[in-house]
């Protein structure tokens, strides 16, 4: 299969299932790592580097990552990856000391980087880009949200062991959904190394930028936040609150998803990326301002409708589409590990307000700056033409 746009589905949702399934064992670990790790001879510290160093280990390995799928195929670095996740899964059932826990962490992240990567290009392969990115975004949420709907009340009756190797099983189909890939190479322009340390573009630095500020810092802290805005709320009430809003979040990024990319498709992808730009800002200073539940329930909404049309924005960015997508996740990664340590630092801190102040109007400082770069080009093309 060449990059020419095609019509079909199958490549976008096939890809996207592959991660979906492959990531049932990481979606598992954050509701069972903190409150088990303990007795499994884990320090706090321990836990919370096992939480995010997946993240870290994909930093420095996106763009290596994509340069091995153009030059290999995507179909056969699919499917090393679910194997490899597939694999980490099992070890976090039999893994006897911290070690090896930190090697399935890392091989998965490794796994996702090459996951996300795939589902990406498959997406933007197809000539409906924006409904295409959104429809993947929503099939690979469903994988996580299955898991946390099924897996942690089999603690009750299983081991934990056992749990992580039925897991381990049911990824399997995964297998099949990355052997039925359609072959891809990236054959359009060459696709050469570029070192990490890069300056970072103003688009990359506002992907940088949310993600520290919403899938970090307001995930870690939102319970935190109606404590210090509502009075005489208990810490119970509290946390069922900030659970409610981050299901309300993930629920936002299956069924919203799609459907932002097809009114993308429809009236342009940068137009309506803008927009959902311009409403994540609103609900965090709604946020900030106190007005917790209106400003979460803005930002879950948009933010569904932004992290899924970030690919696509990111892709008319630089020569090589792959290129610019792989170095985009990179940054998105980076903000997402930091902002995750940022919010458990913040958690007891008299500052969150502030500091998700600051970020936001520097997030907005950037989102005036892009709009101008786009306002200026598209109007040099007018006149050029």
């Amino acid at each position: 299969m060449s990059v020419k746009s095609v019509s079909s589905f199958q490549g976008p949702v096939y890809a996207a299932l592959a991660l979906a399934f492959a990531s049932f064992g990481d979606a598992f670990l954050y509701p069972f790592l903190p409150l088990h790790g303990e007795r499994l001879g884990m320090s706090v510290a321990s836990i919370g580097i096992l939480l995010s160093i997946n993240r870290f280990a994909r930093i420095f390995t996106n763009t290596i990552i994509a340069r091995a799928c153009a030059t290999y195929g995507f179909r056969l670095i699919t499917l090393i990856a679910v194997v490899v996740a597939i694999l980490s899964t099992a070890g976090y059932g039999f893994a006897s000391g911290i070690i090896t826990w930190i090697l399935c962490r890392i091989s998965w992240g490794l796994s996702y980087s090459v996951l996300r990567i795939s589902a990406i290009s498959y997406s933007l392969d197809h000539e409906r880009q924006g409904f295409s990115l959104g429809l993947s975004k929503s099939l690979q949420e469903a994988g996580p949200m299955l898991t946390l709907l099924i897996a942690p009340p089999l603690l009750f009756p299983l081991d934990a062991n056992v749990i992580f190797f039925i897991l381990s099983i049911a990824s399997l189909p995964g297998l099949y959904f990355a052997l039925r890939l359609p072959k891809r190479f990236a054959q359009t322009t060459p696709f050469s190394f570029k070192r990490f340390a890069k300056i970072p573009s103003t688009f990359n630095l506002i992907t940088f930028c949310s993600s520290i500020l919403v899938e970090g810092i307001v995930v870690v802290t939102l319970g935190v936040l109606f404590l210090k805005h509502r009075e005489n709320i208990s810490v119970l009430t509290a946390s069922i609150l900030a659970a409610s809003y981050l299901g309300y979040r993930r629920i936002c990024l299956i069924a919203l998803s799609p459907f932002g990319g097809w009114i993308a498709d429809k009236y342009g992808l940068e137009k309506i990326f803008s927009i959902s730009m311009f409403m994540v800002l609103a609900g965090l200073i709604l946020l900030t301002a106190g007005y917790i539940e209106v400003g979460a329930v803005i930002l879950f909404t948009f933010y569904s409708v932004f992290a899924a049309l970030t690919p696509g924005a990111a892709s008319a960015k630089g020569t090589h589409a792959l290129d610019a997508v792989s170095e985009n996740a990179t940054w998105r990664d980076v903000g997402s590990a930091f902002g995750t340590l940022a919010g458990g630092l913040l958690l007891e801190s008299e500052f969150i307000t502030v500091f998700l102040f600051g970020g936001t109007i520097l997030m907005g400082i950037l989102f005036v700056h892009y709009a101008d770069l786009m306002g200026r080009t598209a109007k040099y093309l007018t006149t050029w033409k």
